[in-house]
């Protein structure tokens, strides 16, 4: 009596996305590389990360891009330059009030753009303290990043001396990246809650208390 042969199962392949091999996938796919980088330094991310994140074959991410490198490269370029164009409208808008009205509105955008994309703020706090952060693919992005914002700054406020500009600036974003990219160490500091209303009521009254008299040496008010 023969013996029917039991055979396995076979495991239903995870199912892609039918959006196609387009722009739309493209755009999924740094979406989740997004979220992945602002959780993960460069080093510790991975395209399956990336894959799970995004709920899809980690091959379609080979397809439109080949390594790990470029996503990173990618990702860094789009967040900084979108970043970097809020700048310039928020500059638009304080550089005819006065300092303290300037300051207060300059760190209401910031948050309110923290709140919508954090992910910014995080990949630089992931990333700048890298041993050898030259040697991340994207490096030149945020260096680019930093260097543009203070031109910016330079043109907005002509009168003022460059080098003062690049000091103040450098100390300010200093204090901004890790106040919104590590929110959630300084709120635990505070007895705060990371994200909460307190936590930037908090962040924006220790930068005017720090920045303010600085301004106001250099700046008149009204």
């Amino acid at each position: 009596m023969k013996v029917a042969k039991k055979t396995a199962k076979k495991r239903a392949p995870k199912k892609i996305p039918n959006i196609g091999r387009g722009e739309e996938t493209r755009r999924m796919i740094l979406d989740a590389a997004i979220k992945v980088f602002a959780a993960h330094p460069y080093n510790a991310a991975s395209i399956r990360m990336i894959a799970a994140q995004g709920g899809f074959y980690h091959g379609l991410i080979r397809y439109h891009f080949p390594n790990k490198a470029i996503i990173f490269k990618t990702v860094v370029e789009e967040v900084n330059q979108h970043l970097l164009n809020a700048n310039k409208e928020w500059l638009s808008e304080i550089s005819t009030r006065s300092p303290k009205k300037a300051l207060a509105l300059y760190l209401d955008r910031l948050i309110e753009y923290f709140q919508n994309q954090p992910e910014a703020f995080r990949i630089f706090v992931q990333n700048i303290s890298h041993d050898d952060p030259s040697s991340l693919p994207g490096y030149s992005h945020m260096v680019n990043y930093v260097i543009s914002s203070q031109k910016e700054f330079e043109n907005t406020f002509k009168m003022l001396p460059k080098d003062m500009v690049r000091r103040f600036l450098t100390a300010f974003n200093v204090l901004a990246v890790n106040y919104m990219g590590a929110d959630k160490f300084y709120a635990e500091i505070q007895g705060l809650v990371p994200k909460s209303d307190e936590y930037f009521r908090w962040v924006k009254k220790t930068m005017i208390s720090i920045f303010l008299p600085l301004i106001k040496e250099i700046i008149p008010s009204e």
